[in-house]
């Protein structure tokens, strides 16, 4: 793949974002270059990205900075920034990005053939502030106890920061992570003592974990490129996603962690990865994700709402998800592609169409597309989703454990999940699903659960611990899920109600399969052609 070599330390600049950007440079200019990174931290920032976090900070984007942070005309710095590079390798093996404020510290756009391997990224002052426990020894009225929060030397607060959304606490008694509500009635006392309520098992040894914002830029963004390879890279903190892939084509990522640093119990604010609008193939191998704030993988395409019409076939798209795109990129389906109708509430499958022309409207955050034969005349509870712009996935060898939400969340036409550990996840561990509330689509197909372990025994007697599959909507109706085989895994979770929850399957095997649960182990509703050993 590469005919050139080059060394990162025979390039100058201002600072380190400028010394990458120089030998990127003429990368860009030599298709087929290696460049050899040294090992040593580098510093990644830049003033507006230290702004942005003194803002979040500082109380200035409110309780939640998601609603200004996660915006297409939020302003934000690009760290690294790998653009039109073609058949080049970055070995930068033993390379810290330490990046000093909110930002996206590396951007992989307009790439083809290009592998990225070694590095890892962290954040100066986390984007979650960590502290221990002082407990006072009287209780209050209501059953609870005065104590202090002391957070960490390179964690100051003030007291306009977000301290209300996501938080956890480590527990080094039981090795776990525990989630919940622990603390009410915060009173600021200086940027490191917080005076606080406790409830619940607090015991002075725990740590406790609050981030400041959930979606922001991500760690690493893959998108409108090529036959793109992460090896071996880690990211140990971000304000928001990992990795979020967008309208690329031939992703694949070996040994990626998404993992605390030492002495830390958190990880990524929310996904430690997310894939949207993906062609080819998309490939996880022996990956490791752990104390991440949500799902280690969501693949998905957009559910599109029907606008208004200009013409029986000819009709304008808005996508609707309630954060819009993950990427704050609009999405909008290519000439030559296949479109789904389907009913919102229902999720069933209306009709199919072929793209004959379509125009990008940006600034509007819509498109409008030509299709091959007429909309039906009445669209009202109708969505489009985009089905050529749907990967096969690959999930092998991964490891997951100790995060929020779910593991693997599957929504397209092929997949493989297969010799997977995930233990102690908040969620149900492998989602097979659409989620018409979340405008995120299609109900799946081809896919294929076998040979994992999922290990969950903690208590949670309401709740599917091992997999669930269903078209997950306000009124699911017929079997929009189309062959799923589930075989050979072992599912241990001996206080959940049960190991499986599956419905709206047309095509259903499940086969040597071993479920410890409280309740029911397995759940089947409104299936069809069902094979069962």
């Amino acid at each position: 793949m590469t005919n050139k070599k080059i060394y990162l330390k025979n390039y100058s600049g201002n600072d380190d974002r400028e010394i990458f950007a120089n030998a990127i440079a003429d990368m860009r200019a030599n298709p087929g270059t290696t460049l050899v990174v040294e090992p040593r931290v580098y510093n990644i920032t830049s003033e507006l990205a230290r702004a942005e976090q003194k803002k979040v900070m500082d109380g200035v984007y409110g309780g939640n900075p998601q609603r200004t942070m996660f915006n297409p005309k939020y302003e934000y710095t690009r760290g690294i920034h790998l653009d039109g590079l073609k058949d080049c390798r970055i070995e930068a093996y033993g390379a810290m990005f330490m990046v000093d404020g909110f930002m996206e510290p590396v951007s992989i756009t307009n790439c083809e053939n290009v592998e990225v391997l070694g590095f890892a990224i962290d954040h100066k002052r986390k984007p979650y502030s960590k502290a221990s426990v002082i407990i006072a020894d009287e209780f209050t009225d209501d059953g609870c106890f005065d104590c202090t929060l002391v957070f960490d030397e390179e964690c100051p607060i003030t007291p306009k920061s977000p301290m209300s959304l996501r938080n956890h606490i480590w527990n080094p008694v039981k090795q776990v992570i525990e989630r919940g509500s622990f603390f009410d009635d915060l009173r600021f006392i200086d940027e490191h003592h917080v005076r606080a309520k406790g409830h619940g098992n607090i015991t002075p040894d725990i740590e406790y974990y609050v981030v400041h914002t959930f979606h922001s830029r991500p760690a690493i963004l893959v998108e409108f490129s090529k036959d793109i390879k992460i090896t071996d890279v880690t990211i140990h903190s971000q304000p928001g996603m990992g990795i979020v892939g967008n309208r690329s084509e031939n992703i694949t990522m070996t040994r990626l962690q998404v993992v605390p640093s030492q002495g830390h119990h958190m990880s990524t604010n929310t996904d430690a990865t997310h894939f949207t609008s993906i062609k080819g193939l998309l490939k996880m191998k022996d990956c490791k994700f752990y104390a991440q704030g949500d799902d280690f993988v969501n693949v998905h395409g957009y559910y599109h709402a029907i606008i208004k019409r200009e013409a029986p076939n000819v009709c304008y798209l808005q996508e609707k998800t309630p954060d819009g795109t993950h990427a704050q990129t609009l999405d909008y389906p290519d000439v030559g592609d296949m479109m789904e109708l389907t009913s919102f509430e229902t999720l069933e499958n209306v009709d199919t169409f072929k793209v004959l022309a379509v125009e990008p409207m940006h600034e509007e955050w819509m498109c409008k597309v030509t299709l091959d034969h007429d909309l039906p005349q009445n669209t009202d509870g109708l969505m489009m989703a985009d089905i050529t712009r749907l990967p096969e996935v690959e999930i092998t060898g991964c490891m997951a454990s100790e995060h929020f939400a779910r593991s693997i969340l599957i929504k397209t036409r092929k997949a493989l999940i297969e010799n997977n550990i995930l233990r102690d996840v908040n969620g149900t561990a492998i989602a097979i699903a659409a989620e018409s509330y979340w405008y995120e689509g299609v109900c799946p197909a081809n896919v294929i659960i076998r040979n994992n372990l999922i290990i969950d025994p903690r208590v949670d007697k309401n709740r599917t611990a091992g997999i669930y599959v269903k078209a997950d909507c306000g009124n699911a109706k017929g079997q929009s899920i189309k062959n799923v085989v589930i075989e050979n895994n072992v599912i241990y979770a001996p206080n959940c109600g049960n190991a499986m929850y599956i419905r709206n399957v047309d095509g259903l095997v499940l086969k040597n399969n071993i479920c410890t649960t409280l309740d029911n182990p397995i759940m089947i509703q409104d299936c069809t052609n069902i094979s069962v050993e």
